[in-house]
Parts: C-alpha cells; sequence; structure tokens
C-alpha cells in the first residue's frame, strides 16, 4: 500500500499530462509560431516595400528640379483651388478673358473606390474638385482659350461646355471642368 499511492499519483500525472497538459501546449505553440510566421512575412513584406521605396526614391531623385515642378503641377499632392482659380484666371488673361461667375463644386476624395494604387488613410490614390465659371468672348478667343487649357500642365477634363449667343458676337461660355490631386 505505501508503494501503491505514490505509484497511482505517478500514473495520474502521466495520464493528465498526456490526456490535458501536453495537448493544451502543443495548440498554444501552433498558434505562436503561425502567429511568429505571419509576423516574419510582414517583416519580410516591409523590407521589400523598404526597397521598392529607396528604388523609386533614387530615381524620383534623378528628376531636374524643373521636371519635379512640372509633375507637381500636372498632379499636385493637395487641393489648392486657390491656385487652380488663379492658373485659369492667367490663361483666360492671355485671349484678355475674364473668368466670372465662379463656382466650386462638387469634391470628391474617393473613398468608396478602391484600387491598387491606392495610398494614403482613404484607400484612394486620386481626389477630384469640379469647378463652374463662365467666360465672355468671341468664338476664336473662346477655341484659343480652349487649347491653352488643354495644353497647360494641370490635369483638367472639361465636363460641360454651355452657351448663350449675343447679336455682337461675344458669347457667354459656361464651362465645368474638373481638376485632379494625388492624396
Amino acid at each position: 500500500m505505501r508503494y501503491l499511492l505514490p505509484l497511482i499519483l505517478i500514473a495520474a500525472s502521466i495520464g493528465l499530462f498526456v490526456a490535458y497538459t501536453n495537448p493544451t501546449y502543443q495548440v498554444r505553440i501552433k498558434a505562436l509560431k503561425e502567429q511568429q510566421q505571419s509576423y516574419d512575412d510582414a517583416l519580410n513584406k516591409s523590407q521589400e516595400l523598404k526597397r521598392l521605396r529607396d528604388q523609386l526614391l533614387s530615381k524620383y531623385n534623378t528628376f531636374s528640379a524643373d521636371d519635379k515642378s512640372k509633375l507637381e503641377d500636372l498632379l499636385p499632392d493637395n487641393v489648392d483651388n486657390i491656385r487652380l482659380v488663379i492658373d485659369i484666371n492667367n490663361v483666360a488673361a492671355r485671349h484678355t478673358l475674364a473668368v466670372k461667375s465662379l463656382q466650386i463644386g462638387e469634391t470628391t476624395s474617393g473613398k468608396t473606390v478602391r484600387n491598387a494604387a491606392a495610398v494614403g488613410a482613404s484607400g484612394s490614390a486620386i481626389g477630384s474638385v469640379e469647378l463652374g465659371f463662365t467666360v465672355s468672348a468671341n468664338y476664336e478667343q473662346f477655341l484659343a482659350f480652349l487649347y491653352d487649357l488643354e495644353h497647360s500642365l494641370r490635369l483638367i477634363d472639361v465636363e460641360k461646355i454651355s452657351f448663350s449667343a449675343s447679336p455682337t458676337g461675344i458669347n457667354d461660355y459656361n464651362l465645368t471642368i474638373r481638376t485632379y490631386w494625388l492624396h
């Protein structure tokens, strides 16, 4: 009897270890290994992204300051409605036109659209703003204005044009344009 109780307790502890403790540890170990693997994958991905960022940054640094300025004019990194209005007014002034009835319309950030090139917190690469205005000009002046607007560095889509004719030949042209910026 003296030897039986310790043998029963040893057998019970071995049984408890085999039936409960060891499987529990194995499940926890497996979960921790999976978590470690996901962390290793994330670390490898971050290092790959860092290498790609460094490559793109070195390529970007080879651009001249003039080219960087043109790139910023083409697709700015923020919405600057005042600068946009000044740019359009400058194009109009080259043709002795005046921008009237300025209306800043719908601004979209593209939060509902998710694409592979998405950047920033919103998940979208670009945002846009709509701008409406009126110019009074004859047809030739208006065509020259549109040509210069089309060939400006700023990325602009003309979405709507309407006009009211006048017997004097100076018509009122109402334009709605959309321009874009990076997030």
